[in-house]
Order: structure tokens, then C-alpha cells, then sequence
């Protein structure tokens, strides 16, 4: 069995400790949180195996046995922990975003590449495995379509008090940007995974039409041209009246297909797939975590690369750091400008 730390146990960690708990492969060892209370009742509510908290996560790292950490911090703390980790000898599994910048992002790939041979660092991209998205991305491999069209949409809400429970989701230096990175930013990750389209370019907008308080946007649009002729369409914003479902489509030249209210539809619409749902965490974080983790668990045990790592993750993030250039040069932005700047 995997011996499993957590790193903050913020907003998000529940879902991690319930995959970790859940899991065939793992025990969790420990937990931590700056905030000790908050670490104590974690690690009494999950039956720690060490029984053990801690409010500082060296000092976790150090003294615990581990194999591995996940890492549910903020942001901007995400490359720091991880180094420290890796160095460690423990393999990793980051929340994403993968760090606030596209920058960041490649330090720490930079750095992994002196582990990748010994240690698996995975990338928390949990949209990847509904049923919806598994088999949208079959039926487009299977039949070879030949696509043309993709489009993301994201219409949710975020009032002043999400920002004011956690103040460093509305600062540019703690959270890189607003919605696009911290609630989009799957659906942009899944344009690209399930056409199986490299990004080439895109011209893009960010605004603040209802949050004037934040310095991060909560609304942004982007036409992204992909490879093979591929037009993509994005739009999000957390200035919509409630957290509404979020739409993915592909346009080919024989079919059109939806995701919506976590159904799969081609375009007579009928149902071809329906993602799994769980009593036990937010309609919107889906069902993947479990998968997700448990690949990624089964990718250490037996030493494959079956599982999200943080190479995989690194188009998403150029495409977050292009949109936050585009809207701020107001510029088309090249993929070449983002990898080689």
C-alpha cells in the first residue's frame, strides 16, 4: 500500500481525502494545514494511520514515511511544494492549475526532469475521465471524424464572498488570473484533449464585469485556431446568475456533438453517455477524481506513464498564459511566443 500525505486541506482537499480513503492502493499517513485546528479535525474525522497533523509541510515530509503527497494548496504555492517534495524522493500529485504562469509552469518541468525516472508527478485534470468526455474522445478516434469545430463554455457564478473566504483567489500574484484558471480551466484542457488538437494561435479578452473589487477577471472569451484547420470558441465568466452547466462541443463533417448536464448528445440528439455522479462532493467537480487518483496510484505501483502528468498538462497552460497575454497586448498570440519567451 501507498503511505499518502495531504498538503492543505482547503476547499477541494475533501474529495482528495475521500479517493485517498477510498483507494485499494493507498493508506493516508497524514495531513496538513497551516491552520492546526483545521489539520486536527481532518486527521481525526479520516483516521490518520499515524494519527499525526501538522501545520508545516517540511516538517511532514521529513518525518513521516511517505510515498507520495498531494498538494491542495493555493496557487502559487504549487512548484514551491512540489521541488521540496521531489527532492525528498516522494512522488507528486498537484491540484491544478500547475502553478499561476505558463513560466512557473515550466521551472517546474525543468526541475522534474532530474526525477522524472525515479518519481511520477500528476496533474489533478479530473474532467478527463467522466464517461461523457471518455467517450466523446472514442467516438472521434474510432471513426476517424474529421473535426473542425470546438467550443468550450463556462456561465457560472462567484460573488464577493468567494473571494473574501480565500483572499488570494482574487490577486493576480497568488492565483495567476480569475476564472479561466481557477473554474475554466478544465474546459479548456478537454477542447484539446478530445479533438487531440495541438493549440497554434489565439486573440482573446478578459474583463471584470461584476467583481470590480478583484484584480483577476471574472469574464473572458477567445478564438483559438488548432492545428489541422481546427476553430475553437471559449467563453467563461463567474457573472451569471447561478453555476450553470458547462457546454463542450465538437463540430465534424459528419457529426456534432455535446456535452451538456453531463450527457453526451450527437446532433439528433440522443444520449450516448452520462457521467457517473457522487453524493459526496460538488455536482461540479464530477465523479473523475477517483479514477483519476487511483490511475495515477496504479501508474506508481506498476511504473507506467498511464496516468495525467504535468507534460500532458503543459498545452493548458500555455493556453492560460496566451489568453493573459492577448487580452493584455491585445495581440494575436503564437504558440511559439509562449514556449520560447
Amino acid at each position: 500500500m501507498l503511505k499518502v500525505g495531504i498538503i492543505g486541506l482547503g476547499t477541494v482537499s475533501p474529495i482528495h481525502l475521500l479517493s485517498i480513503n477510498n483507494s485499494p492502493y493507498a493508506d493516508l499517513v497524514a495531513v496538513c494545514d497551516i491552520d492546526s485546528n483545521r489539520a486536527k479535525d481532518k486527521c481525526e474525522m479520516t483516521h490518520c494511520e499515524s494519527n499525526t497533523y501538522y501545520t508545516n509541510y517540511k516538517e511532514m515530509i521529513d518525518k513521516e514515511d511517505l510515498d507520495l503527497v498531494h498538494i491542495c494548496l493555493p496557487h502559487y504555492l504549487h512548484t514551491e511544494v512540489s521541488k521540496y517534495a521531489l527532492a525528498k524522493g516522494l512522488h507528486v500529485f498537484c491540484e491544478k492549475p500547475v502553478d499561476v504562469s505558463y513560466e512557473k509552469t515550466k521551472d517546474l518541468y525543468d526541475f522534474y526532469q532530474t526525477y522524472k525516472d525515479r518519481q511520477k508527478l500528476g496533474i489533478c485534470f479530473q474532467n478527463r475521465y467522466n464517461k461523457t468526455v471518455q467517450k466523446l474522445k472514442e467516438l472521434l478516434e474510432d471513426n476517424k471524424e474529421e473535426v473542425f469545430g470546438v467550443k468550450g463554455l463556462v456561465t457560472w457564478y462567484r460573488g464577493m464572498d468567494y473571494y473574501k473566504q480565500a483572499a488570494w483567489r482574487g490577486k493576480i500574484k497568488e492565483a495567476g488570473a480569475g476564472v479561466i484558471i481557477n473554474q475554466a480551466i478544465h474546459t479548456l484542457d478537454l477542447m484539446g484533449f478530445v479533438t487531440g488538437k495541438d493549440w497554434k494561435s489565439l486573440t482573446a479578452t478578459m474583463t471584470k464585469l461584476m467583481n470590480k473589487e478583484i484584480e483577476v477577471e471574472d469574464t473572458a472569451s477567445a478564438f483559438i485556431e488548432y492545428e489541422d484547420g481546427v476553430n475553437g470558441f471559449f467563453m467563461a465568466t463567474n457573472a451569471y446568475s447561478i453555476t450553470d452547466s458547462i457546454e463542450l462541443q465538437v463540430i465534424s463533417k459528419r457529426e456534432k456533438y455535446t456535452i451538456k448536464d453531463n450527457r453526451l448528445y450527437n446532433k439528433a440528439l440522443e444520449c450516448l453517455a452520462e457521467d457517473d455522479k457522487s453524493d459526496a462532493t460538488k455536482d461540479y467537480y464530477g465523479a473523475g477524481h477517483e479514477k483519476l487518483i487511483n490511475k495515477f496510484y496504479k501508474a506508481i505501483i506498476d511504473d507506467t506513464d498511464d496516468y495525467c502528468d504535468l507534460a500532458s498538462a503543459m498545452e493548458t497552460m500555455e493556453i492560460i498564459q496566451a489568453i493573459i497575454n492577448s487580452s493584455k497586448e491585445n495581440i494575436e498570440i503564437k504558440k511559439e511566443e509562449i514556449i520560447n519567451d
